[in-house]
């Protein structure tokens, strides 16, 4: 694949850890086939730098592979996941009920950490579209790795003590949430809409996602893989990946 670039990106992790890790990995793993060279790997945990990359750079060749680890909720990419700044700016934009400072646009960018799937349909996104889909091979793909990436119909809520709340007339301790829900209903899935805004088949997980570390030439969990080792921890020097908890990575074609 000497004359195509496989291109990786990463998120902050927070809880799973440094998400550069599994990103690292790739190179013997997944992309395997490509020359070192060919293969960029950047950590954006910013959704204007997510677009600024790639509408600004000149690349060598064509995108082949382009792969992204970020925690994900259904309808958004959580790149800045747990980003302290990203947490205090949201508890002053939240209000106590619907028509106060948080609406459906001040949500979406004072999220600067997400990329949501209504965000390609807006501007300035959906203006960089046909720049963006001109960088990828017609047999291009994209694989978003970690949790919940492909629930359709996503609903945002808020929360009354421990319980969700979807009505954006009820009560609810805040009222942030609940604003995306203000357009574009039902939402696609972050994984359908990456496909159709790239018009690159997409890969996500309709479940949670958890650590796997590869092992005498087999992917295993990690507690199994811990419990045969007799190890602790899982160090950077192992071999990782994220897998579904349930099922698959789903391949998303555009529409």
């Amino acid at each position: 694949m000497a004359d195509e670039i496989a291109l990786v990106f990463y998120g902050r992790g927070d809880s799973l850890g440094n998400l550069k890790f599994f990103a690292d990995d790739l190179v013997v793993t997944e992309l395997a086939g490509f020359k070192k060279e060919n293969i960029i790997i950047k950590n954006v945990e910013r959704r204007k730098d997510f677009f600024e990359f790639l509408t600004t750079n000149s690349f060598s060749a064509k995108i082949k592979e382009f792969h992204i680890y970020s925690h994900a909720y259904g309808g958004a990419l959580s790149i800045g996941y747990g980003d302290p700044l990203i947490l205090n700016s949201r508890g002053l934009l939240a209000d106590t009920k619907k028509g106060g400072k948080a609406n459906y646009l001040s949500v979406l960018d004072n999220e600067v950490g997400s990329i949501f799937s209504d965000d390609f349909l807006r501007k300035p996104y959906i203006d960089y579209k046909a720049k963006i889909q001109s960088l990828f091979t017609k047999d291009a793909k994209i694989k978003i790795w970690g949790c919940n990436s492909g629930i359709e119909d996503w609903q945002y809520s808020d929360n009354l003590g421990s319980t969700r709340v979807y009505d954006a007339d009820a009560p609810a301790d805040y009222y942030y949430w609940r604003a995306i829900n203000e357009m574009n209903v039902p939402k696609l899935s972050i994984a359908q809409a990456f496909a159709n805004y790239f018009q690159v088949k997409t890969y996500g997980a309709t479940s949670g996602s958890s650590i796997q570390v590869k092992h005498n030439g087999a992917w295993q969990s990690s507690p199994s893989f811990l419990k045969q080792t007799g190890r602790k921890f899982v160090k950077e020097s192992d071999i990782l990946r994220l897998a579904p908890d349930k099922g698959v990575y789903n391949e998303y074609v555009p529409k």
